[in-house]
């Protein structure tokens, strides 16, 4: 299961999903562990782990709705690492309480697309929408860095041992976070969604040493594949297109991600 495609909802911005009915809730994933106040689910093998695999979620999903499906294909594929789900402690305000859903950038005044569609995209409106997105992000990924930091510290292991793997909206976080730190992989999965009306690539470090695994559909309505391109132009990137495809994610996307770990960590067949 894991991520799921995008499903339009009148009061949801573009890009939110709805989650199975089988994951809403506490639900969680078998051997997972949620660690009440850190807000994140750990799998695989959590003495002395060589490696740490963080997957971030999207848009309206949640740690345990982004699990499965993915993480026990991946611990048992990566039998030395540590897999960590962390989930955002931001509610979106359209989900209720008996389904909720986070994402990783709240933010306050008009959405960029409101903004444009009542202001314009030349208009001061859309501007200040634009700067208070980034500035969500930014401070999304000033969260995210401590709390990798301890993660980390806590197994002994540094930045050439983590890959960061983000679907969705988490693909946003996932990018600039693990270019910036220099993480051994990061994966890109379904998106980074409206990396040029979002202008994502002005947050991006102009190099790093990371390598990245970037897999989309061509037919997904989120993913603005020449301003994607060139947002990750600097990097090392291995590409994948799936013809036809939407803003799905089919299971065989998770065997390729793996694959690509495997051959990334020097553990392949």
């Amino acid at each position: 299961m894991g991520p799921r495609r995008a499903r339009p909802r009148a009061v949801a911005p573009a890009g939110a999903r709805r989650k199975p009915a089988a994951s809403r809730g506490r639900a969680l994933v078998p051997g997972g562990e949620l660690l009440v106040g850190r807000n994140a689910l750990f799998f695989g093998r959590r003495r002395r782990p060589k490696q740490l695999v963080v997957l971030l979620h999207g848009l309206n999903d949640s740690a345990a709705c982004c699990a499965k499906g993915v993480v026990c294909r991946w611990a048992k594929g990566l039998p030395g690492a540590l897999l960590a789900v962390p989930q955002s402690p931001h509610r979106t305000d359209w989900s209720t309480d008996g389904d909720p859903g986070y994402t990783w950038t709240p933010t306050r005044g008009l959405f960029l697309f409101e903004a444009q569609a009542r202001f314009g995209a030349d208009s001061h409106e859309f501007r200040a929408s634009v700067q208070e997105f980034h500035r969500s992000v930014r401070s999304s990924c000033r969260e995210l860095n401590r709390w990798l930091d301890a993660v980390l510290d806590k197994h002994g292991l540094s930045n050439d041992d983590l890959v960061l793997a983000g679907f969705s909206q988490g693909s946003i976080l996932a990018a600039i976070v693990g270019a910036r730190r220099g993480a051994r992989g990061v994966i890109v999965c379904g998106g980074v969604p409206f990396a040029g009306f979002f202008e994502l690539g002005g947050l991006m470090p102009k190099k790093s040493r990371s390598r990245f695994c970037v897999v989309n559909g061509t037919r997904d309505e989120v993913v603005e594949r020449r301003p994607l391109e060139e947002m990750l132009a600097p990097y090392d990137c291995e590409w994948h297109w799936s013809k036809g495809v939407g803003h799905d994610f089919p299971s065989k996307w998770y065997a390729l991600e793996l694959t690509w770990m495997k051959r990334l960590f020097g553990t392949a067949d």
